[in-house]
């Protein structure tokens, strides 16, 4: 994520990992900082994101934090993270690629008030859905389960592929392979909103 913002005009401060919570936010303060980034790889993470949305309340914080990383997802941002900070936005990034439209258009003064407001709705759905959601099924018993388990044929004999190994294309016409491109992630890189092939006729776009 930094090095995408970095290439896209953004002043990075990179603390790396396993920064406590008072280093970020006096590091924040001390750099003037316009958004606090947080990246969670593992589990323990998700923890001390909640602390640090806390901590930036209890503070007075009033700029964005941004949440993202491999264990992280907009549900868990959602219920425990956003919450605990209402100074400002809290926004799950799902991806690097998305970031700078993320980081631009919560700087731009025209953009920002209606984008966090619909994060926040969108926050508020997702809460009253979970919290509103029908409890699991009981659990089969061990002796349920084996007895509904998948029953393999052992005289099955499955067929056999047209080809085995890799099939090489020599010089393969390129232009007939424009049909099957999915062009959404480059729009999503672009910031530019909307789904592949509607997008395409979009008059705003």
């Amino acid at each position: 994520v930094g090095v995408v913002l970095g290439c896209n005009g953004y002043d990075i401060v990179d603390l790396g990992v396993m920064v406590p919570c008072e280093k970020i936010l006096q590091t924040a303060i001390d750099e003037k900082c316009d958004i606090i980034g947080l990246s969670g790889l593992i589990t323990p993470s998700l923890d001390e994101m909640v602390f640090v949305a806390k901590e930036m309340q209890r503070k007075g914080f009033n700029i964005p934090l941004l949440i993202g990383g491999a264990t992280t997802s907009k549900a868990h941002t959602a219920v425990k993270i956003d919450p605990q900070y209402q100074n400002d936005a809290v926004i799950y990034v799902a991806d690097a690629s998305r970031a700078v439209g993320v980081a631009t258009t919560l700087l731009s003064k025209e953009m920002r008030g209606a984008f966090i407001e619909e994060h926040r709705a969108e926050y508020a759905k997702i809460r009253e859905r979970l919290a509103n959601k029908q409890p699991k099924a009981a659990k089969l018993t061990y002796k349920e389960s084996v007895e509904n388990g998948f029953k393999i044929d052992e005289s099955y004999v499955p067929p056999k592929p047209n080809l085995l190994g890799t099939q090489v294309l020599k010089n393969y016409p390129l232009a007939t392979l424009v049909d099957y491109f999915d062009w959404t992630p480059f729009f999503i890189s672009w910031s530019l909103t909307g789904k592949f092939p509607k997008i395409l006729e979009d008059e705003v776009v």
